[in-house]
């Protein structure tokens, strides 16, 4: 099953249905940038060529992921 890097906040509603298609890793909220994006997983992870690229500061580090050399600010 694949996995899926979600914002803490995801309702439950919404995460019961992603469940039955997507291992869930919910991501907790940063204090490195602002309140609105402190959970979106696009500020610290994208994937390329099946790698996934996080920032330093990623709230969870992911296994097997590549480490970016700029933190997200």
């Amino acid at each position: 099953m694949r996995t899926l890097i979600i914002d803490e906040r995801i309702r439950n509603v919404e995460q019961s249905y992603l469940e039955q298609y997507f291992n869930i890793v919910k991501i907790p909220l940063s204090n490195d940038v602002y309140d609105e994006i402190s959970g979106h997983s696009d500020i610290f992870y994208c994937k390329i060529n099946n790698q996934i690229i996080e920032a330093p500061n990623a709230p969870i580090h992911m296994k097997n992921a590549l480490i970016g050399n700029a933190k997200v600010r």
